[in-house]
């Protein structure tokens, strides 16, 4: 009998130790499955799921949908390109900038918010990244506010995170300052790191 149960238990820890195995080979495997295609079709359509989840979630909420702007969006996928590329630190670097810049070719600016996140996660990417903004209140203030054109965009590091950074802009003839609560530290989620969320009035 005792030889019996040490055989059981020998025979649990081999199946445990090959299944724990397995299971890192076939995370690498969908590792390098997405690098080989994370050229722009597949960035192109991570950022198309995301942004229509996005505009679900308004819909779902009596909000008008955002509509996407290619120079929004440009301006969101370089600043993500930026972080992957270490170029700069994760967060809203240069925000200001990006403002100025689509400012400069939009006329009736009122205001601009920004949420960037970045994530290992390759189970449903899209879902993933607007779950962590839904469930931060004040990523989630961006995305239920008073704008109406918006942008995203994804790239992906050496390593296979993945950083989106949306850029929500209200272009309307000015009526009054938009109030800008001062925004919390990075959250880290099981899931990635979520950095404070930017917002900007008109000026």
């Amino acid at each position: 009998m005792p030889h019996t149960r040490f055989a059981t238990r020998f025979l649990t820890i081999v199946v445990l130790l090959t299944f724990a195995v397995f299971s890192r080979v076939e995370a690498q495997q969908v590792r390098n499955a997405l690098g080989e295609t994370s050229g722009p079709d597949f960035r192109k359509a991570v950022e198309s799921q995301t942004f229509l989840l996005i505009n679900q979630y308004r819909k779902d909420h009596g909000l008008p949908a955002l509509a996407w702007d290619i120079a929004i969006a440009r301006a969101a996928r370089a600043h993500s390109k930026d972080m992957a590329m270490g170029d700069v630190d994760f967060g809203h670097e240069g925000f200001k900038d990006r403002v100025d810049e689509l400012k400069s070719v939009m006329s009736g600016f009122r205001g601009a918010g920004e949420n960037v996140l970045m994530t290992s996660n390759l189970d449903q990417v899209a879902q993933t990244a607007v779950t962590m903004w839904l469930h931060s209140p004040h990523h989630l203030e961006n995305i239920r506010g008073d704008f109406n054109y918006s942008g995203l965009g994804v790239w992906q590091d050496k390593d296979g995170t993945i950083y989106f950074t949306q850029i929500f802009m209200k272009f309307a003839p000015a009526t009054q300052e938009t109030e800008v609560t001062p925004p919390p530290a990075i959250t880290i989620t099981p899931f990635g790191f979520l950095a404070s969320p930017e917002t900007r009035p008109s000026r």
